[in-house]
């Protein structure tokens, strides 16, 4: 079964995006992982907090989306997002 990973952002400041965004594309490929969808203030149907932004990644299965997650080069550009807001962030399996 297929794997996904899940975010949505609470971010003011996106100036980390230019260094996160290539960067991270390469190490979601290398693990052969795509989007399937990205964009800003999605409509919020239930919650407490409008999320600025979300993401939603496919991989082969539940284990490439694990090992994009952990992988050390995948370290520093979290921290680049993490230092920019609060993210809600799932890894899960497809049907």
């Amino acid at each position: 079964m297929k794997g996904y990973a899940f975010g949505v952002m609470y971010h003011n400041e996106w100036k980390w995006l230019k260094e996160y965004r290539p960067e991270v594309l390469k190490l979601i490929e290398s693990k052969g992982g795509k989007y399937l969808a990205v964009g800003n203030n999605p409509q919020m149907r239930e919650g407490q907090e409008q999320p600025a932004a979300y993401v939603l990644l496919e991989f082969p299965d539940l284990e490439s989306a694990e090992n994009w997650y952990d992988d050390p080069q995948y370290k520093p550009l979290m921290e680049l997002r993490k230092n920019a807001g609060n993210t809600d962030f799932y890894i899960f399996e497809g049907v």
